[in-house]
């Protein structure tokens, strides 16, 4: 589409939800009490903690240790250099979009090239832990063991990603980070906390949006309750596993589609990894079809063992 025309369907796209802003006033307002009930109760106890420790690594090198000592398993398992553990390992504990910064910080400092950074965007695709086993597994499906599976199974299917997807790009050769200042601790507490609230904040304005965005579209468009918490799901992925929760459906079923969208990760999710990443092109088609292969997978071994255990 012509750049021209692409702006102009954007600007006449932002208008429209400003009228619809206005004409749905009271459901708008609603639904920025409910974006901020999740972020405050749900994000934040997950994410704050595990962000500031994290940056703190960061600041005192965890690059190099990991690299050091864990870097094997990326050379051999997925035929990547050593020193992109640091990438893999740190999401595994923070989850999306957390992936994004740390692979920023590998291209800001010419570690890896973009298709390493591809690469590793297809399979370092991973929610918060706490988020999943508290929020997924205790509050919305109040079973603590389904939020143990899906764990699991969403954790496997990106080492399964990144296994069949290893001999795409491979490069070896591993180099080094330059050394980081030395600073105080205090200083270094004093920045984690900083850069992870900026994030936090970030995660509260794109989710507020495009719940505001599913919102509307909903007051528009009379959808069956299934349509309706899918489209949510594929658009937002919290308040899509909300909906999905509460949906008078066989556990089975319900633990397989929060799996997708937990796979998928939504849109708004898209959004906030390509925005961290939006200095480098970065191929987002690559990114997108791996979520839904990611969440394909996931949802129907979900399914697939629930079905044996229940």
């Amino acid at each position: 589409m012509n750049k021209k025309y692409f702006n102009l369907l954007i600007i006449s796209s932002i208008f429209i939800l400003l009228i619809e802003i206005f004409n749905h006033s009271t459901l708008v307002t609603n639904v920025i009490y409910k974006s901020t009930s999740i972020w405050f109760y749900n994000l934040i106890p997950s994410i704050l903690p595990i962000y500031i420790i994290i940056d703190l690594l960061i600041n005192y090198n965890a690059i190099y240790y990991l690299s050091k000592f864990c870097g094997k398993f990326m050379k051999r398992f997925f035929k990547m250099q050593e020193t992109t553990s640091f990438v893999f390992y740190l999401s595994l504990i923070s989850g999306f979009p957390s992936s994004s910064k740390y692979i920023k910080t590998l291209l800001d400092e010419k570690i890896i090239n973009l298709n390493e950074a591809n690469k590793l965007l297809t399979f370092t695709h991973f929610a918060n832990p706490l988020f999943i086993i508290q929020s997924i597994g205790i509050t919305f499906l109040q079973n603590k063991t389904i939020g143990l599976l899906i764990l699991i199974i969403h954790f496997a299917t990106n080492f399964l990603i990144g296994f069949i997807n290893r001999n795409s790009y491979i490069e070896l050769n591993t180099k080094t980070l330059t050394k980081p200042k030395k600073n105080s601790f205090v200083n270094c507490l004093s920045n984690s906390i900083y850069n992870t609230l900026k994030i936090l904040f970030l995660l509260y304005g794109i989710i507020t949006f495009f719940m505001i965005i599913t919102t509307v579209i909903k007051a528009n468009i009379n959808l069956p309750s299934g349509i309706n918490t899918f489209l949510c799901g594929i658009i937002e992925m919290t308040q899509g596993i909300y909906y999905a929760a509460n949906l008078n459906i066989d556990i089975k079923l319900k633990a397989s589609l929060i799996t997708f969208f937990l796979s998928f990760g939504g849109l708004c999710i898209h959004m906030q990894v390509f925005s961290i990443l939006n200095e480098y092109k970065l191929n987002y088609f690559n990114y997108f079809i791996f979520r839904i292969i990611h969440a394909l997978i996931s949802s129907s071994i979900v399914f697939l063992i629930l079905s044996f255990m229940i």
